[in-house]
């Protein structure tokens, strides 16, 4: 018989997919009605065709979309309601036996790992090369896929493993005192990965080159002159070998900052436009959108780890999921998936900050290149490359989108595409 807590749980749980699916649901019925398709038709100059496409590869995303989050959230439930937790720690005490409760941790997250990691593989797969395959985005070899999915459970393993060891070692030891070691810690760890990214972990994945000397690099930085962003180097990355979405981005924590444009976004925009592209990038970074949004990490992380410190003596939360006790990488475990059903009702608030920021960026941008229509010109263009929908249920882009919709993006701007 299921506890009162893991019924909570998954009531809780199910209620919110049921939610999401509504949302999701609200979307395609909204942007699949002509009359809302119609304004920004006419505005952004977009043809019937291209809309089509758009709405095509919609529908599929929320068909694909829903059978895999509910799928995935049935074997989930399904695992946890036949005390699939507490038979794995059984296993790992049974193999490891004696007082090692860092290794007991250790085990428990790599077979929790591995399972969630091999559950998520068909999923991973039929979106690359049936989803995104169909709608022409797709550009990696099956070989690729392989790679990145081992390159990433590797990773994963060595630091994902190094942190917990850390993590667990410090709830062992620290006493009471625990979370505020661990949250400084944590957020420690998170901003050394961030710094060995462009460096070490990013290559891993992609090719880099050098821009080459030429307009566009000679532009470039005289856009980060001009707004004083200290630019280390301008290099080219092979996304086109994944997809043919394109993008731009700076990467660093620390000093000077690298550029990394995306090898399709270069190809396929004039110069100018690359330029409006990247000037919105480098808008976050001056507007300090990066630096608050660590500030706002560091405290979460901080809130999140004395919430945990709080719940760490409670039996009934490690035994209404099968634990066998009180056990600081239980408590890990069972706080995250509560901690989940926060972050969705959290969510709206995050994606409203994100959204009130690609605005300012845009604004920022429109001021520091020399032609005003070059960004709006680059998103239609990367709306089009990426077939992505103008408009969105106002409902569903409050949850979700960290970016507004195009439409009102470019109104914000005073865009009037074709016109």
């Amino acid at each position: 018989m299921l506890s009162t807590l893991l019924l909570a749980f998954i009531v809780l749980r199910i209620l919110q997919q049921v939610i999401e699916s509504a949302l999701a649901y609200l979307n395609v019925k909204y942007v699949s009605n002509p009359a809302n398709q119609v304004e920004a038709k006419e505005y952004l100059s977009i043809s019937t065709e291209s809309i089509g496409k758009s709405l095509a590869y919609a529908r599929d995303r929320f068909s694909y979309g829903q059978f895999s989050a509910w799928v995935q959230l049935g074997y989930t439930l399904i695992f946890l309601a036949l005390g699939g937790l507490g038979y794995v720690e059984r296993i790992v005490l049974h193999t490891f036996p004696g007082e090692q409760p860092i290794l007991h941790g250790l085990a428990v997250f790599a077979i929790l790992g591995g399972l969630s990691f091999v559950a998520s593989i068909p999923f991973g797969y039929y979106h690359t090369f049936v989803i995104e395959e169909r709608h022409g985005f797709n550009r990696q070899t099956k070989k690729g896929f392989w790679l990145d999915q081992a390159k990433g459970l590797a990773l994963g393993a060595v630091f994902g493993g190094l942190l917990l060891a850390v993590l667990l070692g410090i709830m062992e030891r620290m006493g009471s005192s625990w979370w505020w070691i661990a949250w400084l810690a944590v957020f420690g760890f998170s901003l050394l990965t961030a710094w060995l990214y462009p460096t070490l972990l990013a290559p891993l994945f992609n090719k880099f080159s050098p821009l080459d000397e030429g307009d566009l690099k000679t532009e470039i930085f005289r856009l980060a002159q001009k707004i004083e962003f200290q630019a280390e180097g301008i290099s080219i990355m092979d996304a086109s070998t994944r997809s043919s979405h394109g993008n731009a981005y700076f990467t660093g924590v620390f000093g000077k900052k690298r550029i990394v444009l995306f090898d399709n976004l270069v190809k396929s925009m004039s110069l100018t436009e690359v330029v409006a592209v990247l000037a919105h990038e480098l808008g976050h970074f001056k507007l300090h959108h990066v630096r608050w949004g660590l500030v706002r990490g560091f405290f979460t992380t901080g809130l999140m780890f004395y919430a945990l410190s709080l719940c760490i003596p409670l039996l009934p939360f490690y035994e209404s999921f099968g634990l066998v006790g009180v056990t600081n990488y239980g408590a890990l475990i069972v706080f995250s998936m509560w901690f989940g059903l926060l972050g969705f009702v959290l969510q709206p608030i995050s994606s409203l900050i994100s959204r009130r920021h690609e605005f300012q960026a845009d604004a920022f941008a429109l001021k520091n290149i020399e032609d005003q229509r070059a960004l709006g010109d680059a998103l239609l263009k990367l709306r089009e490359t990426s077939h992505s929908m103008p408009i969105t249920h106002p409902w569903y882009s409050a949850f979700y989108h960290s970016h507004p919709p195009l439409l009102e993006r470019l109104k914000a701007m005073n865009y009037i595409g074709g016109r």
